[in-house]
């Protein structure tokens, strides 16, 4: 309880001022176990609010509140480390210089560009999706995905410096934190496709998409940088709520009977 109570504290504003976090990074650490169950509880506030929204707001407006409420809730900790990350990455050459770029507060040109490309993607997939429904589960496994991103990222590859509070983070984040934190998500993914099982490979394959993108960018941040930082995990996270949004629409297309998909390949076999 304790863990999950500081994931939930780190990750987002809710009021806990009993929670406490002793130096070293250990309890952080500890705590990336429910990281997964903390972007859940984010999700079901995400949810529940697009669900009340589309009540009387069609898809696109309710998608744009719900990108903007995630935003405050969670005082857009990935999201500045989304621009840090293009700016170092994308916008330098050499270890040293990406790495003062990604200390700069200011914002460059690639990280401006990134976070306008990363949320016009996250719009648009969450406005293809229908208020009643569809758009409050993405929304609750969204989070989770961009969470578990995070713990899986930094359990793969070590930190690439010896100072700050995401280095301290990854030093002690181990193998089993990781088991546990997978434990944990599957297990949610698993009820829900108890209860909705035609949904269950959409959700499951978006978390699959999510993982995988947060790999291939620790590996090349690796390369580059020698380790990760705290941006690097905190673009893991954004990037990984988009692929999961692109993952779980596009086998939502295929799997669907009667959907996109399934239309064009009975008109080819028509043609045919």
């Amino acid at each position: 309880m304790k863990s999950y109570l500081r994931a939930l504290s780190f990750l987002t504003i809710v009021p806990l001022p009993h929670v406490q976090f002793g130096p070293g990074g250990g309890e952080l650490s500890t705590s990336a176990a429910c990281f997964p169950l903390a972007g859940a509880t984010l999700g079901l506030t995400l949810a529940g609010s697009a669900w009340l929204l589309g009540l009387v707001f069609n898809p696109a407006p309710v998608a744009v509140i719900a990108l903007i409420l995630g935003f405050f809730l969670t005082r857009g900790l990935h999201f500045d480390g989304l621009a840090d990350t293009a700016d170092g990455l994308i916008g330098t050459t050499g270890r040293e210089k990406a790495l003062k770029a990604m200390d700069d507060s200011a914002i460059g040109v690639m990280g401006a560009a990134s976070i306008f490309f990363v949320y016009l993607l996250k719009y648009t997939f969450l406005a293809g999706f229908e208020t009643s429904f569809l758009m409050p589960v993405v929304l609750l496994f969204m989070p989770l995905a961009g969470r578990w991103a995070i713990v899986y990222a930094g359990a793969w590859f070590a930190p690439a410096r010896n100072r700050g509070l995401g280095d301290l983070f990854l030093r002690e984040l181990r193998w089993p934190i990781l088991v546990k934190a997978s434990i944990g998500a599957l297990v949610l993914v698993g009820a829900f496709a108890w209860w909705q099982p035609h949904l269950a490979i959409s959700v499951l394959a978006g978390c699959v998409i999510a993982l995988a993108c947060a790999h291939a960018l620790a590996f090349y941040a690796s390369l580059r940088l020698g380790g990760l930082t705290g941006d690097i995990l905190g673009a893991s996270s954004e990037l990984g709520e988009m692929f999961f949004l692109a993952g779980f629409y596009f086998t939502l297309q295929v799997a669907v009977p009667g959907g996109p998909a399934a239309k064009a390949v009975i008109g080819f076999e028509q043609l045919l």
